[in-house]
């Protein structure tokens, strides 16, 4: 199958020159994860994601937070081409370019499990049990805001299982549910000055100096006031089909994976399936 045959066309973009805060309204628009950046003659430049804006509340100019070295496709490459790219760069979006290196289409995981996997039978046959994540970053359903984007962003993860007091799973959060509830707020900082020898005769005491910073603001409440409660599942021996088929339908791109009682045992995501591609199965 050829990725113009399921890309989404006509991306929305950002150009630059652009600023953090035009992005972050974007992403709350649309509810996506990254936009493909063009320069003025609309070539691409890059990408830019939520976690970037996330990492560097700090940072006004969009293109210091543009990812530059970002995979792309074009239209009659083959489908595979493009799920094995996205494993070689751990990236989660190719974007399909013409001949002049402008963005006419964008590529992600989801496109790739809601119109092919999901409708393809012949996964019905290839078990999940190989491919979902053992190791799993959670967070108690008490844990504060600020401290659960930083399990976040340390984890590297897309979302997070939340465990009640007993360790059960009683919930999931991701990036999105954490922007939100966050805005970028102005802060004024201090710092000390401090002379060295030669300048004590100057600086007979040590004066502050005060500066602007930006940070991103997370109001002081439990993960659990945002987490998502209704909670789709998946067991070891569910087949991809079936996962792929979970994930159209609710739109999500990971499942906890289940065992007996309700035991959590890992997270199956949807980039986790597309090696199964790669592999030819």
């Amino acid at each position: 199958m050829k990725v113009k045959t399921i890309m989404t066309p006509n991306p929305a973009v950002i150009t630059l020159p652009a600023t953090r805060n035009y992005a972050l309204d974007l992403f709350k628009k649309h509810k996506v994860r990254s936009f493909p950046v063009v320069n003025r003659e609309g070539k691409l430049v890059g990408i830019v994601s939520i976690k970037s804006v996330l990492l560097h509340p700090d940072e006004e100019q969009l293109a210091m937070l543009v990812k530059r070295d970002v995979p792309t496709v074009k239209p009659d490459d083959d489908l595979k081409k493009a799920a094995r790219l996205m494993l070689e760069h751990d990236y989660r979006r190719v974007v399909v370019v013409d001949n002049e290196d402008k963005p006419i289409g964008i590529l992600t995981v989801g496109d790739i499990i809601r119109r092919y996997l999901a409708k393809n039978e012949k996964y019905k046959e290839v078990e999940i049990e190989p491919y979902y994540q053992r190791h799993v970053s959670i967070v108690w359903k008490g844990t504060p805001l600020k401290a659960t984007l930083k399990a976040l962003l340390l984890s590297n993860a897309m979302a997070l299982p939340v465990v009640d007091d007993n360790g059960n799973l009683v919930g999931i959060v991701d990036e999105t549910d954490l922007l939100k509830d966050s805005e970028i707020v102005r802060v004024m900082k201090s710092t000390s000055l401090s002379a060295s020898s030669e300048e004590d005769w100057i600086l007979e005491s040590h004066p502050t100096l005060l500066f602007e910073k930006f940070e991103l603001q997370l109001p002081n409440k439990p993960v659990e006031d945002i987490m998502t409660r209704e909670l789709i599942i998946a067991t070891p021996h569910m087949t991809v089909y079936e996962v792929a088929k979970k994930m159209a339908k609710y739109h999500i791109e990971q499942l906890p994976v289940i065992r007996g009682e309700g035991e959590l045992v890992g997270l199956i995501r949807d980039f986790d399936l597309l090696k199964v591609l790669v592999k030819g199965k």
